[in-house]
């Protein structure tokens, strides 16, 4: 009985090596060009992974990763980074495709707000800063609709003295609410470009 038991339990575990091993598809592996973004920086690894056809679909900070998703091949994958400096660690193949999928749609939604150029927008108090600050160097970068409740703003940069304003108003009644300063990373256009 001893022996039947062991035989059995050897089977077993021959079988569902067997079928772990052999059942594994190209879908269940990260693909070769995604791996080589491992020990890159976070912004290097993200530009590569834009080149390939992936949209980022949902980020954490205090989880230091961030899934992407390639919509033309269905595949969504995870990749970790060390916070401290921004080295990307792993990537790992993420099952939750419709999850993924989600994540795109919002993040698309959001992006939406984000337009390339001037708004089309005027009144004298914002053409008035916007005449300021191109007397001081500055050009008009992007802009965003509804960026706070109610409210839109237009980033403008000076690369000599590498800096940023923004421009606020309300979008009812295009109200002007504040120029401001902003980090400069800021005046970029931040969304994917597609």
């Amino acid at each position: 009985m001893k022996q039947t038991r062991i035989s059995l339990t050897l089977t077993v575990v021959l079988m569902i090596t067997f079928w772990g091993s052999n059942g594994v598809n190209a879908q269940d592996n990260v693909p070769a060009e995604v791996e080589t973004i491992v020990n890159m920086k976070l912004e290097e690894g993200q530009e590569k992974l834009s080149s390939l056809g992936y949209e980022i679909c949902s980020s954490s900070f205090l989880n230091k990763k961030q899934d992407w998703f390639n919509e033309s091949t269905q595949i969504c994958i995870t990749i970790k980074f060390d916070k401290k400096s921004k080295e990307i660690t792993e990537v790992l193949l993420n099952p939750e495709t419709a999850e993924c999928q989600n994540g795109l749609a919002a993040s698309r939604k959001i992006w939406e707000n984000y337009h390339d150029g001037q708004a089309p927008v005027n009144s004298q108090k914002i053409d008035d800063e916007r005449k300021k600050l191109a007397d001081q160097g500055y050009r008009v970068s992007y802009w965003i609709y509804d960026v706070s409740p109610g409210r839109s703003a237009e980033y403008w940069i000076n690369e000599t003295t590498q800096k940023a304003m923004l421009i606020v108003w309300e979008i009812q009644g295009n109200v002007w609410v504040m120029t401001n300063s902003s980090d400069y990373k800021m005046g970029h256009n931040p969304a994917p470009k597609r």
